[in-house]
């Protein structure tokens, strides 16, 4: 028997990280509209994925006034449980968004949720924030089910972790879980590198020299690598650092020298979507600035992962 195409309902959506998953899962689905706030985020969703309405500013949307749907999927906002971020938790307006997932989901019964956050939702300061949305699902009827899931274990060279919440109004059979199979690495940092960056990409020899002087690192590499700010290292293991907004400004990437000069870069928007799991050709990223399009990736789901997680959920439908 063919299983039911799912109607999906893409919330927090950014670039439509949920959408990209079932796509690439190639799993019938159709996306009954999205809510989205930030205009550059709104623009790319638009522009890749015609058509669908923008339901707004989750916080003011009436259940009663959505389409029907049996997926609802959010990443809502992280930066305040984040390590990088203030980690204010539910102090910042931010952190109390997950009620608008229970107030509209309370009302509209979709057979599947799927939600993704920050590792650090998880910690011991926002661990009752954490518990209270578990709770919360379960209380409005759902069998729950979560997973911290890394991009690293599922074929993308990122150490990218991320929470990931799977509640489903079915019967969870004994033995299933949403964590799709780990898989070995087949491509490293240096594989999904662009051949031949744009020049304006590159630091002056004044900036790298500064680099080295607040940071203590040389940048002496065997082969392109990923120059971790944050942590003031270059990583060894051939696996790029967690990709965040450009404003964080904590990722380099770093290249042989080149008679005896320092080759230090920012990485490309292509170079970002590449690392969040997309193919050249997947994505259209025309038209819109450094900036705009590294933000969007930094707070995007990887869709590779994302594909391989759908697959999992699709088993139940």
């Amino acid at each position: 028997m063919a299983k039911n195409k799912l109607k999906l309902f893409d919330a927090f959506a950014g670039y439509g990280g949920a959408s990209w998953g079932l796509k690439k899962a190639g799993i019938p689905h159709e996306v009954v509209g999205y809510s989205e706030i930030d205009k550059f985020a709104i623009g790319l969703y638009e522009l890749n994925h015609k058509g669908i309405k923008n339901f707004g500013d989750i916080t003011k949307i009436k259940p009663e006034n959505l389409p029907d749907f049996d997926f609802f999927t959010g990443g809502f906002p992280c930066q305040t449980f984040s390590s990088i971020g203030h980690g204010k938790g539910e102090l910042d307006p931010r952190g109390t968004l997950f009620y608008d997932i229970i107030r509209i989901c309370e009302v509209k019964k979709p057979k599947f949720i799927l939600l993704e956050n920050v590792k650090g939702l998880t910690t011991n300061s926002h661990r009752p924030t954490f518990e209270k949305i578990i709770k919360e699902l379960k209380r409005i009827g759902y069998n729950v089910q979560w997973k911290i899931l890394n991009s690293k274990d599922y074929g993308i060279p990122q150490n990218r972790e991320r929470v990931w919440i799977f509640a489903t109004t079915k019967e969870i059979p004994l033995g299933w879980h949403f964590e799709p199979k780990k898989e070995p690495l087949k491509k490293f940092f240096k594989d999904l590198l662009e051949e031949n960056p744009d020049k304006s990409y590159y630091l002056k020899q004044y900036q790298t020299k500064r680099l080295r002087e607040v940071t203590g690192v040389d940048f002496k590499v065997k082969e392109p690598s990923c120059f971790d700010r944050y942590n003031k290292q270059i990583r060894k293991d051939g696996i790029c650092m967690t990709i965040s907004p450009s404003y964080h400004n904590i990722m380099r990437v770093v290249e042989i020298k080149t008679n005896g000069h320092d080759k230090v870069r920012k990485m490309t928007p292509k170079e970002h979507y590449r690392f969040m799991g997309f193919e050249d050709d997947e994505i259209d990223l025309n038209g819109f600035s450094y900036s705009q399009l590294c933000n969007c990736a930094g707070n995007g789901w990887d869709v590779n992962l994302v594909s391989k997680i759908m697959k999992k959920i699709y088993e139940l439908n």
